[in-house]
């Protein structure tokens, strides 16, 4: 029985394709995770990790494949000299030997119609807190005033939300973009290695991915902001009385 060519061919790189498939994975989990700091972060991580390794092992399972030096040797120089790569190489091994990754956070606090923000204010994210964090900080701030924002004014057609983007300098294009964009890049060198091995593959995708209105908009429930709300003001309140009356015993 004939076996397929793909299969032979995929059978001959199946580590490096492993980690390539993993490093897609990575992908949809910064996605469902993009609004809890920590996990992000470290699925960012792990991205990192996947994204390096999956050239390196390709090259070293084929590095005695008759003719495949020399072919590799111009798509390793591409990839090397890709400016996107390199930057996220260096983040990997920074993550690996010395530190950990702060990524740049910034968000908008307000409402949607499910169409981008109709009105909010931006301002930065601490990227060692949740999205939901950032809401908590707006009660607080409006605790003592007014909802200058109108969040939490009736309106059947909005929701409160918090709208975070995730960045790594110097680059201007938000985290699972710049990560989408790599691993397309890696894609580009496994499918020519595939075909190299004499085997048809379509070319990669990822229109399995979210849209930014759903991954980057963490949507909020306006009765649970009202209560949350009305809890913050009584505890404002209880630590205000105590204060007085410890003030009033000093005297």
């Amino acid at each position: 029985m004939t076996q397929d060519p793909t299969d032979l061919a995929l059978n001959k790189i199946s580590a490096s394709f492993d980690r390539f498939q993993e490093a897609h994975w990575w992908i949809h989990a910064l996605e469902l995770h993009y609004h809890h700091a920590d996990l992000f972060r470290w699925h960012l991580n792990a991205f990192l990790k996947a994204i390096k390794e999956a050239p390196l092992l390709l090259q070293k399972e084929l590095q005695n494949h008759p003719g495949f030096p020399a072919w590799f040797k111009p798509q390793k120089s591409n990839l090397q000299s890709d400016q996107l790569l390199r930057f996220l190489s260096k983040q990997r091994d920074y993550v690996v030997h010395r530190g950990m990754l702060k990524p740049g956070s910034r968000g908008t606090i307000g409402i949607t119609e499910g169409r981008g923000i109709k009105l909010g204010i931006s301002m930065p994210i601490n990227p060692l807190e949740d999205s939901e964090r950032a809401m908590t900080r707006y009660l607080y701030a409006v605790a003592d005033g007014r909802d200058f924002l109108g969040i939490l004014m009736p309106d059947d057609d909005s929701l409160p939300c918090v709208q975070r983007e995730w960045r790594l300098a110097p680059f201007d294009e938000e985290i699972v973009e710049l990560a989408a964009k790599a691993w397309l890049t890696i894609g580009e060198v496994m499918t020519a290695t595939v075909r190299w091995l004499g085997a048809e593959v379509p070319d990669l995708s990822l229109t399995c991915r979210h849209s930014s209105q759903r991954v980057q908009f963490k949507l909020f429930d306006r009765k649970k902001l009202k209560k949350q709300l009305q809890e913050i003001r009584k505890m404002k309140r209880a630590a205000h009385t105590t204060k007085k009356r410890l003030t009033a015993k000093k005297k």
